[in-house]
């Protein structure tokens, strides 16, 4: 039996790594990932403006146009991790493979220890002026920079090379995921696509037309590169690297994975997932641990008890409420109390706990929670109401049968000894099985039914997660729940032997 559930254990990890692989691969290439919602998002914002909203903040470096130039996308990319194939975002993601971490500096650093920065603020202030007056330059002639080298806007599409002119509009109509092949297509024939525009190179025509701008570009176009090279040596020697607006990272390469604990921040709320994850599985965990003891502790003695009343007025009228309670979907049973009971009974129409709890004394605080949690415990019950109580019953009625309790019976033991102990023990097996199966529910909890009561818990966080592709709260929770339900399912294996010393694993 030890090598049994040693060759179960050795199988968790291999398990585990199937299943993440797998979901992680479809993440990353399922349509309307995180790009294509940044894209959705920043239309929103445009039609918001033109409606009257004004101008807003763009998604990345306040960029208020709806398209994103080369570099803002290549930040985006490098944002969502996206800029790495699967096999290595998979590694790296597990903790396997190294990635570039990246740590915000707090002004408060440097404060204390102005001096070992001061540089790298003059070179990044530097950098600024010298870009600014770059484009203030090149925009009284109505060209732009882009990639060290000075473009001309074009009016449309219909002044492309007729030869790329329908791939390009085929490209850029696929959105943000198709921009790398869109401008490697371009550059080919030597325009480019930027802030919604497609550009031309202008450098010859500048030179031959306007020769004095197009030395002072030059300089100009010199001193950024300068600028940006002696930024790219400091970040590579010293590993800090400073943003045009001033925040300053300490940039790293190292493991940093779920083997580490470290599993990325949110990109829609922006705090680390491990803290959400553990602050909604609180929540979760009492509203579904509370009732499934319940759905226990009423199922089991509803169930006995209609297996020893058979075909009575009570088992008849106790089926009726079981089927009606089995029609019933645990989150329209709490949209039915919370229309009738709620109001009646003066209970709260949502959220986990009262206001003010903190300041509360434990007896009133625990008042309070109870009475939050009367709704959504029931709701939570009416769930698994039937399907326990049916199996209890069948599989009692099933061993009440057997030749072992007429054995029983025929030895002349008493029938609470019977039934109580031979038939019920057995008989216990069966929703015994399903322990590993409740214990991933008790994780994941219940969208449904905290959407409806307002609880903000795990079910909730999953489903917003995977609506909005925050890919890693997807794949957290992905991780816990595998865990979760593997060792789950193992101890389903052990509750057997416990309850049955015939089951013997691996004989």
């Amino acid at each position: 039996m030890t090598a049994y559930f040693l060759r179960r254990l050795l199988l968790v990890p291999v398990t585990f790594l199937a299943i993440t692989a797998l979901v992680y691969t479809i993440l990353r290439y399922v349509p309307g990932g995180p790009i294509e919602q940044a894209e959705a998002a920043m239309r929103l914002g445009a039609m918001a403006g033109e409606a009257g909203g004004g101008g807003g903040a763009g998604l990345f470096r306040g960029e208020t146009a709806l398209d994103l130039d080369e570099e803002g996308l290549l930040e985006l990319q490098r944002f969502y991790a996206l800029d790495q194939p699967v096999a290595i975002g998979y590694l790296q993601w597990l903790g396997l493979w190294p990635r570039e971490r990246r740590t915000r500096v707090p002004p408060s650093t440097r404060e204390r220890h102005p001096e070992p920065f001061q540089a790298l603020e003059e070179l990044n202030a530097a950098r600024v002026r010298t870009g600014e007056r770059l484009a203030a330059l090149l925009a009284e002639h109505g060209l732009v920079a882009l990639r060290g080298e000075v473009w001309r806007p074009l009016a449309g599409a219909e002044e492309l090379p007729a030869a790329v002119r329908d791939r390009a509009e085929q490209l850029r109509a696929a959105g943000f995921g198709k921009r790398d092949e869109l401008m490697e297509l371009l550059l080919a024939h030597g325009h480019a696509y930027a802030g919604g525009s497609y550009l031309r190179q202008a450098g010859a025509e500048l030179r031959a037309q306007a020769p004095e701008l197009h030395a002072q570009a030059e300089r100009l176009l010199g001193a950024l590169r300068l600028a940006e090279e002696h930024l790219r040596r400091v970040r590579e020697q010293y590993g800090f690297e400073i943003e045009r607006d001033g925040r300053l990272y300490k940039v790293e390469r190292r493991l940093a994975g779920i083997l580490q604990l470290e599993f990325g921040d949110s990109y829609t709320q922006g705090e680390p997932v491990l803290g959400l994850i553990a602050s909604k599985f609180e929540i979760s965990l009492q509203f579904g641990l509370a009732g499934y003891l319940l759905t226990w502790l009423v199922c089991i003695p509803l169930g006995i008890f209609k297996a020893l009343k058979h075909r009575s007025l009570f088992d008849a009228a106790s089926s009726l409420l079981v089927f009606l309670g089995y029609a019933l979907p645990g989150f329209v049973v709490a949209l039915l109390l919370l229309a009738t009971v709620a109001p009646a009974l003066g209970l709260p129409l949502g959220g986990y706990k009262p206001e003010g709890i903190e300041q509360m004394g434990w007896l009133e605080a625990a008042w309070g929670r109870f009475r939050h949690m009367v709704i959504p415990v029931t709701a939570y019950v009416a769930g698994g109401f039937a399907t326990m109580t049916i199996l209890m019953k069948n599989s009692l009625m099933e061993n009440l049968g057997a030749d072992y309790v007429r054995t029983a019976f025929a030895k002349g033991l008493g029938e609470r000894r019977v039934i109580f102990i031979h038939a019920l023990r057995n008989s216990l097996i069966p929703i015994t099985a399903g322990i590993g199966h409740a214990i991933g529910l008790l994780f994941a909890g219940s969208f449904l039914i905290e959407l409806t009561c307002n609880i903000p818990g795990m079910g909730l966080l999953g489903y917003t997660a995977i609506i909005q592709r925050d890919y890693p709260i997807v794949l957290g929770i992905l991780v816990f729940g595998v865990l979760i339900r593997l060792f789950g399912n193992i101890l389903s294996d052990l509750v057997w032997a416990l309850i049955d010393p015939r089951i013997r694993f691996g004989r």
